[in-house]
């Protein structure tokens, strides 16, 4: 109901923002704290269960039930704070004023995802990426937290080249080495599985021709003769009707991960792109984890999010203005 009513809505916003001193905001901030630890205990990705004395839960089922309850409520905060904090400073500030709230966030963008099904991750990094994107955009003060903390890559992250040694795997790292580092490698992803579903498209079957049968001219007349089929034929068939078949869900899954991986990506560019807005300093900070010191790859994926969505959003929304602003000043550093 508090996601609903909150929905591009600025004076509910606005009251429950104040509401007996931002008490929603305090709630909500603890709440999500509290479901980031059980997400843990109750680990849905491996179907087990972590508790601290080694006890095991009486029913494997428990695991399921309370796991995704916790991923449901998680949800639904993150929902709550999206919206408080969209496109508003005051909102922002408070929120970000909450004691570990956005290392939380964080961790739901980099370490979260892993104690849930494969199908659910994507859902909770892009809440998790959104959340700080609206922390950041107009609050100077949430930006320089989370460029001053330090968290661990990715759970994800798969070891890149010696000539990329400047961004490491293992251990504590700088938060904005690890968001660039996700960006990289789901660019990466999305190239790669882009030209897979290119390659899948171009080796598809062509139509063959009807051989169930040929022309003839009989007395005068053209007429349709079927042949004999062999007695394989229809096992033939119905084998490169699976093929084709087998073919196409391959290239739709491909289409799906180079979505999600761009998304990813997009977001992940954004955040960092607000974090760059009126600091030198931080532009210094990104430019130091990218290939070459280069943001071109940024703002690249920028721009084809943004046409994106000007494809299916009505033009000039908050998002799309956040987006075009964040590729004009990437442009100009």
């Amino acid at each position: 109901v508090l996601e609903s009513v909150t929905v591009h809505n600025p004076e509910n916003q606005s009251y429950l923002i104040a509401y007996k001193d931002s008490q929603l905001i305090v709630s909500s901030a603890k709440a999500l704290q509290h479901c980031e630890e059980l997400i843990q205990r109750y680990n849905r990705a491996e179907d087990t269960i972590c508790l601290a004395d080694s006890r095991p839960l009486p029913y494997q089922n428990v695991t399921n039930h309370v796991g995704k309850a916790v991923e449901d409520c998680m949800r639904a905060i993150i929902g709550v704070l999206l919206n408080l904090t969209n496109d508003n400073e005051w909102g922002s500030t408070k929120t970000g004023e909450q004691e570990g709230l956005i290392g939380t966030a964080l961790n739901c963008v980099l370490q979260v995802p892993k104690f849930l099904p494969q199908e659910q991750r994507f859902d909770i990094r892009v809440l998790g990426l959104g959340l700080l994107i609206n922390l950041v955009e107009y609050s100077a003060r949430n930006r320089h937290c989370l460029v001053n903390m330090e968290t661990s890559c990715s759970f994800d992250s798969f070891c890149l080249g010696e000539a990329e040694e400047s961004i490491s795997t293992s251990g504590q790292m700088a938060a904005v080495q690890a968001l660039v580092q996700l960006f990289l490698e789901r660019e990466r992803a999305a190239q790669l599985a882009e030209s897979q579903t290119d390659e899948l498209i171009k080796e598809a079957p062509t139509a063959q021709h009807d051989q169930s049968g040929e022309w003839q001219e009989t007395s005068g007349e053209i007429q349709w003769v079927s042949t004999e089929k062999p007695e394989n034929a229809e096992e033939k068939e119905k084998k490169e009707e699976e093929e084709e078949e087998l073919d196409l869900n391959k290239a739709l899954q491909h289409a799906g991960k180079h979505m999600e991986d761009c998304i990813v990506a997009s977001y992940t560019a954004l955040l960092l792109g607000c974090l760059c807005q009126e600091s030198p300093i931080n532009v210094t900070t990104v430019r130091t984890y990218l290939p070459n010191g280069d943001f071109s790859i940024m703002t690249e994926m920028l721009k084809k999010f943004l046409s994106f969505m000007n494809l299916t959003c009505a033009v000039g929304t908050t998002g799309q203005k956040s987006i075009s602003r964040v590729i004009e000043y990437l442009e100009h550093c």
